[in-house]
């Protein structure tokens, strides 16, 4: 700017000197250059001296316009620059530099992918763990039950399940090997015999008693299928003046369809004798109306009996369970 200011200035001294004396210009440029005898040629002279002026006016203010031009430009081109590293310059770096670092490395963005990701593999580890825990748990499914570890619970595949009892006709009882707990806990039993043990008698009026002891999938009484066991096993002792039975129980509903008749292994008299059943190794006693194979029957299956066989009045024998589990586990 300050370079535009002294072109004008320039400007403006040309512009008095067009209004100085002429011949006093003239003597000067004359000297100025070692022309003296201009001055002094009469007419011929005062028309150089003219043409001189005119000259000197020409060139001082094409110089002028053409140094203004330059500064024009330059200065042009630098306001030019200046904005194009104000605004292309900084748009590139603010904008989309500031929307590059957005977008890749930003922690904004490594946070939300990371969350995004651990999110994901949460709700995958939370969905596929429990979801593979639920197929491995459903159903009947045992876990190998040992008397002797002290508990009085059979592992059936649900919380509520695998608690021991006994049932019986009325005049038909069981005695347990030790007290029971008033809520039916058989822990001290367990603790006395190393398993579920006890001693029965048979009575009562009824034609066809009936005595055992079991335990049930669940508290409800529902049944499930119990297939992917492939079977049983059992270590116990009996003696008595009966045979010694393992049947499988189903509702209540589809044992009275079944008369009662429902398939069952036998457990022959001995001391601490270790059985294994496939479902198909049990069957139905003869006098059965209606067909059910084991095999059918562990799919629809609610408890596991150990049971006297066709007791009468009169009858006594004892039994511990020791042990109970899948096919092949109690060895």
């Amino acid at each position: 700017m300050k370079k535009l200011f002294g072109l004008l200035a320039v400007c403006a001294l040309v512009a008095c000197n067009e209004s100085s004396d002429p011949a006093s210009a003239a003597d000067s440029w004359a000297n100025a250059n070692g022309n003296n005898n201009a001055a002094n040629n009469g007419t011929s002279a005062a028309d150089s001296l003219q043409a001189i002026i005119d000259q000197m006016k020409a060139d001082s203010l094409q110089n002028v316009l053409n140094q203004m031009s330059q500064q024009a430009m330059q200065m042009s081109s630098a306001a030019v620059g200046v904005s194009s590293m104000g605004v292309v310059g900084m748009s590139s770096m603010g904008v989309i530099g500031t929307s590059s670092a957005a977008v890749i490395p930003t922690s904004s963005s490594a946070t939300v992918v990371a969350t995004s990701s651990a999110a994901v593999a949460k709700s995958s580890a939370t969905v596929v763990a429990k979801s593979s825990a639920a197929v491995a748990a459903s159903g009947f499914a045992l876990t190998l039950w040992d008397g002797a570890a002290g508990d009085p619970q059979v592992q059936t595949g649900n919380a509520t399940g695998g608690w021991w009892y006994d049932y019986a006709n009325d005049g038909s009882e069981v005695t347990w090997g030790a007290e029971v707990g008033s809520d039916g806990d058989k822990t001290a039993v367990l603790e006395a015999c190393g398993g579920i043990c006890g001693s029965y008698t048979i009575g009562g009026d009824d034609e066809y008693p009936y005595l055992g002891v079991a335990f049930d999938y669940d508290k409800s009484g529902s049944a499930e299928d119990a297939s992917a066991m492939k079977g049983v096993c059992v270590t116990y002792s009996f003696s008595g003046d009966n045979d010694f039975a393992l049947e499988l129980g189903m509702t209540t509903a589809q044992e009275n369809s079944l008369g009662s008749a429902l398939p069952m292994a036998t457990l022959p008299s001995g001391s601490k004798k270790t059985m294994d059943f496939a479902w198909a190794d049990f069957e139905q006693p003869s006098w059965a109306t209606k067909v059910m194979t084991g095999t059918n029957a562990a799919k629809q299956l609610k408890s596991l009996k150990f049971k006297v066989v066709d007791p009468a009045a009169g009858d006594e024998g004892s039994f511990t369970i020791f042990k109970v589990g899948p096919k092949g586990s109690c060895n």
